[in-house]
């Protein structure tokens, strides 16, 4: 009885040890890659992914796993766009399901010039819209955080957001109008776009607002 007791103890310590040690260091892996790369190209089939190794905490009271990889690359042909982290959550119980899910997609760019945001957005979609912009935008920064949930059968909501800052960005549109140092904060969701403390020069008038 004593060998069974001492056995249990050890057992049930080395599960608390586990926990513990999960929830607060975690673990590096790549067995969840494959499952974020085919959530991604649910977005866009035409979009490639490069992953590094996720780090997985624990979740012991949300029975959920929280996964996070650094330095991932988006790629179309190409095209490279740079992403500074990819978060998501995965549900404790989809580990023993057929099915594997993810409850959601958090995705935070690096900053990104919008020359070449635009020329990534031409190589998958060439349609006048990219190629007008392309013609007007002279210069330019972007940083963007997107936020996209999933539902119980692993398709995307309609609910996502995208946030995000434009900095020292240049507009040129024909020979009478230059728009400079443009600086905005924006957020979209559902078709709604929300811009705000917008500040710029146009031509040499400066041009501010809330």
């Amino acid at each position: 009885m004593k060998l069974i007791f001492r056995t249990l103890i050890v057992l049930f310590l080395s599960a608390i040890f586990f926990i513990v040690y999960l929830s607060y260091v975690g673990l590096e892996t790549k067995k969840f890659n494959n499952e974020i790369v085919k959530k991604i190209k649910k977005i866009d089939n035409n979009f490639e992914l490069e992953l590094k190794e996720i780090k997985i905490l624990l979740d012991p009271f949300k029975f959920r796993l929280h996964a996070k990889t650094l330095g991932t690359k988006l790629k179309n042909r190409d095209k490279i766009i740079e992403i500074e982290n990819i978060k998501t959550r995965i549900p404790i119980r989809s580990l023993f399901q057929e099915k594997f899910l993810i409850e959601n997609l958090e995705i935070s760019s690096k900053l990104l010039e919008i020359k070449d945001l635009i020329s990534f957005g031409r190589a998958l979609y060439n349609n006048p819209e990219f190629y007008i912009l392309d013609k007007i935008v002279k210069k330019g920064f972007l940083i963007a955080d997107v936020k996209i949930n999933f539902d119980t059968e692993g398709n995307i909501k309609d609910d996502f957001q995208i946030n995000g800052f434009v900095k020292d960005t240049k507009i040129k549109i024909l020979k009478k109008y230059e728009a400079k140092n443009i600086n905005f904060v924006f957020s979209y969701n559902k078709n709604f776009l929300n811009i705000k403390d917008t500040k710029l020069f146009l031509n040499e008038s400066s041009l501010s607002s809330k």
